[in-house]
């Protein structure tokens, strides 16, 4: 065993007691977890560009479409983006606006003029006069943004940067099973400055209730 004196700030002290009184082993704020932290997470959108080759592995619905050049304004549906397209060219479609699903495998006069087989998505975006256009399939995923040992800190945080946050949630790992490593070795230190700590304040109030 190594003694090692340390001084302490009052913010440091402060954690390290709260920490073993709310993360001990069983504590209910471990979350049924072993050596747990906690992480606050934002949910986000992922895009995968769309590939044909692929479609297969994605839900259709989580299909969106966007025609702008920025690729910050995404759309539901290609009706949405062809309609979007003509309000910032403040222009009149000049041909009637339909799915993909009506006008694939048909010829159809498109807003240049020409006649055209849809077979794709380049050819239905050409038939409405777009150039430039993206596809991507949007999911929603949970995004690590804070990381925590204490779940009252992490509680605190969340509530504190909600306007940053957006939708929000804690999510409480363990350090992983049969971890060997740092962690669970540096918490368990953690847990022992916290509780000497408190052992230390429960002491000096005993004594001063005695006086």
């Amino acid at each position: 065993m190594t003694k090692v004196t340390v001084e302490l700030t009052e913010k440091q002290a402060e954690f390290l007691k709260l920490f073993s009184e709310k993360q001990y082993p069983g504590a209910d704020d471990n979350r049924h977890t072993c050596d747990a932290f906690h992480v606050v997470q934002k949910k986000r959108d992922r895009f995968i560009p769309y590939s044909e080759d692929i479609s297969d592995y994605f839900d259709p619905d989580h299909l969106k479409f966007c025609v702008d050049e920025d690729r910050e304004s995404w759309n539901d549906d290609e009706t949405e983006a062809v309609r979007e397209h003509y309000e910032w060219i403040e222009k009149e479609c000049p041909v009637e606006i339909k799915p993909f699903d009506d006008l694939e495998y048909n010829r159809v006069v498109g807003v240049d003029g020409e006649e055209r087989f849809i077979a794709s998505f380049d050819d239905y975006f050409a038939h409405y006069g777009i150039e430039t256009f993206y596809m991507a399939w949007v999911e929603k995923e949970w995004e690590n943004v804070a990381f925590f040992f204490i779940l009252e800190e992490a509680k605190h945080y969340q509530k504190y940067q909600s306007h940053n946050l957006g939708k929000s949630r804690i999510y409480t790992y363990s350090a992983g099973y049969d971890n060997r490593g740092d962690f669970t070795h540096f918490r368990d230190l953690l847990m022992k400055m916290g509780q000497e700590l408190n052992k230390e304040s429960q002491q000096k109030e005993e004594t001063a209730a005695v006086s």
